[in-house]
């Protein structure tokens, strides 16, 4: 957070309290209003009330402070109006009165009294002359009326010039002149410091303030610190007294040591970090990007030239490109061949989740992520969606739009990289498979997951499993089957995990092997078309386990029957409405077994079509009958692993005939049409 105040003070042009960058729109267009006031005499006098257009050499002497948030006086005695303009009654009234403002604030008049700044007089001193409703006060606001057009609006800015002997003044800035602008007066510029500073010791306190002596978390100097400086975070905050049990707020800058500088470099950071995070689901997910090893040059004008970079609002592919994935390829892909390097070396990622509320625990925290594991992710993401899993001839499934780990649209191998790393920073990748969670539930472990993904931590195949059948469940609506690819996706995210070996708790790899066999599909023929999608299907180390390849197989089956009892028989209620894979058990499956078996024999009797037979599928009744004699209740194989090969097998069964007939190009007998034609005869 210091790190980003310091690149957005280098950026400004001004220092850490001043931002003379501030006045740019003021600078030729706009007029400075000078208050000249003589403290040389007996008594203070307003010796002078001037005009003139504002030149670029006037700024550095007039110590501006920018205050960004609310409206009011800004942090410095030099004050402006609106950049639009202000006529001579605005300025008499609003801009004098930010003035006055300043001298009253309880940070600027701690500087007076005996307790406080050598010169503390001059503070006391303005109060005086600009005291409400005052003579000296009355006079000035008739007499910038008369000096000012009545009737022209234009940008002021107004400052005060002081007659000082410099030897009553310790920290006048020099001795051989008689006027002063406020950045040549010591006192006055302390004065903006504390008023700028002010909410880092009493925020959100309603008595007292939070300051001491003490070691700074970020400098590692002792001096005066504070305990409650503005957080772009929100996390370090004595406004949340319940997310800390017995924290004194008077006494925070014990637990969280700020000195007055690094709570500026906080607030002055607030913009850059604000650019860093994803929201979505009720979660913010900040993803601040910095370099590893020591700072340089170099690496800030890179590091915020990315940061500078992220557009919010960006989307690819109808999906928010999230800040981590606009830096990283920002970096990653620059014209400056020695920057890729760095990114590719030194580019890390401080990652911390938190609800988007008042309540700002954090929900997970990788305080070093490296774009390694996104890396090693997206690339398997890409390797599975262009693998045998989404092709047809293949065994697989079909590549679907709107479905975010369906497809990757792209001209080349690193745009669909670019495309699935932000699918995986953007949440999708996890979001799309996972179960829905209430308000109260909240996204926070999707969140979780995502943060271990990206530390390359691997997560269980028991959750996913629960996780997936969870989603099923959510995605059945009126009693109507899910969407198959839900399933599909579900595959897809298991095999990217397991190629990218972030997948525990399981024997065997789930991707099918690169060696496996293909041989060209017999596209005359209905069942061939079947059988050897089917083959093609099972050859993945999966289902090397029989328990799994037969309960994959037992859901083809019913998948295969159910199709024909809808697409062909009109059966209102088919037998896969009663055989739903979120709340399968070895019994259902024996039952449903039972009778797809018994269906498969006496539907073959009905149909004259050759690819039937004496029995419906008999490819799939066939490999079923091979791989196991015990029925389901005998199978030795955990509930949500049985109840996903199932389901996975299902989604292939119900498929198996429309595929078929999509890739047929034989007899127009064997068609789809002539599947409607017998539908109606039956």
């Amino acid at each position: 957070m210091a790190l980003y105040g310091v690149l957005a003070v280098v950026e400004s042009g001004g220092g850490l309290y001043t931002t003379p960058s501030k006045l740019e729109p003021f600078i030729d267009d706009g007029r400075l209003v000078t208050i000249s006031i003589d403290l040389t005499e007996d008594s203070p006098a307003v010796v002078g009330l001037d005009q003139d257009v504002l030149r670029e050499e006037d700024v550095p002497k007039l110590g501006y402070s920018h205050k960004s948030s609310g409206r009011g006086a800004k942090y410095s005695l030099t004050q402006i109006g609106s950049k639009n303009g202000n006529d001579a009654e605005g300025v008499s009234s609003t801009i004098l009165g930010r003035i006055r403002s300043w001298t009253e604030q309880d940070s600027v008049q701690s500087l007076t009294g005996e307790n406080g700044h050598p010169d503390g007089w001059l503070i006391e001193t303005l109060a005086e002359v600009f005291e409400k409703d005052s003579k000296t006060l009355e006079a000035l606001e008739e007499n910038i009326i008369d000096l000012l057009p009545a009737d022209e609006s234009l940008p002021y800015v107004m400052t005060i010039r002081l007659k000082l002997d410099s030897r009553d003044v310790e920290s006048a800035n020099a001795t051989n002149q008689q006027w002063f602008y406020p950045a040549e007066i010591g006192v006055l510029e302390e004065a903006m410091k504390r008023y700028a500073t002010a909410n880092a010791a009493d925020k959100n306190i309603d008595k007292g303030s939070s300051e001491g002596q003490g070691v700074g978390v970020v400098t590692g100097e002792e001096g005066r610190v504070v305990g409650t400086p503005e957080s772009p975070l929100g996390v370090f905050s004595v406004k949340h007294p319940d997310a800390q049990p017995g924290l004194l707020q008077t006494e925070s800058w014990r637990h969280y040591p700020v000195s007055d500088d690094v709570a500026m470099l906080f607030a002055k950071g607030q913009d850059l970090i604000e650019r860093c995070v994803y929201r979505n689901g009720g979660m913010e997910t900040y993803a601040l990007p910095y370099f590893a090893g020591e700072m340089t040059g170099e690496k800030a004008h890179a590091l915020y030239l990315a940061i500078a970079s992220v557009d919010a609002d960006r989307e690819v592919d109808e999906s928010a490109d999230p800040p981590m994935s606009q830096v990283t390829f920002h970096l990653t892909e620059n014209e400056d061949e020695a920057i890729r390097e760095l990114a590719e070396q030194e580019l890390r990622f401080y990652t911390v989740s938190m609800p988007i509320s008042d309540d700002k625990n954090v929900v997970a925290e990788e305080p070093a992520a490296s774009i390694y594991w996104p890396n090693v992710l997206s690339e398997a993401f890409r390797e599975t969606v262009e693998g045998p899993t989404l092709d047809l001839s293949k065994g697989g499934f079909q590549a679907f739009d709107k479905w975010p780990l369906l497809t990757l649209d792209g001209t080349d191998t690193m745009q669909k990289r670019r495309l699935a790393f932000m699918r995986i920073t953007n949440h999708e990748f996890t979001d799309a498979v996972f179960a829905y969670r209430d308000d109260e539930e909240g996204d926070d472990f999707r969140r979780i997951v995502d943060h271990r993904l990206l530390s390359g931590t691997p997560i269980n195949v028991k959750v996913l499993f629960e996780e997936y059948l969870q989603r099923y469940a959510d995605a059945a609506e009126d009693g109507e089957l899910p969407p198959h690819q839900i399933v599909v996706q579900q595959l897809v995210h298991l095999e990217t995990l397991s190629r990218a070996g972030l997948l525990e708790g399981i024997d065997t790899p789930i991707e099918p092997t690169e060696t496996m066999t293909s041989e060209p599909i017999d596209t005359s023929d209905i069942a061939a078309i079947r059988e050897q999608r089917l083959e093609a299907f099972l050859e993945r180390p999966l289902f090397d386990e029989t328990t799994r390849k037969a309960a994959a197989l037992a859901g083809v089956l019913v998948g295969q029957i159910s199709w024909h009892q809808d697409s062909v028989r009109g059966v209102g209620r088919p037998l896969d409405a009663g055989t739903k894979g979120d709340q399968l058990t070895k019994h259902g499956l024996e039952n449903a077994l039972t009778t797809a078996l018994e269906k498969a024999k006496v539907y073959a009797q009905d149909s004259d079509r050759s690819f039937d037979r004496d029995l419906l599928f008999p490819e799939t009744v066939d490999q079923l009958l091979e791989e196991t004699e015990a029925l389901p209740t005998e199978w030795d194989i955990d509930k949500r692993e049985l109840q996903f090969c199932y389901v996975l097998g299902h989604a292939h069964g119900r498929r198996s005939m429309p595929v078929a007939f999509e890739m047929y190009d034989g007899d127009e007998t064997e068609s789809p049409e002539a599947a409607t034609v017998e539908s109606t005869a039956n």
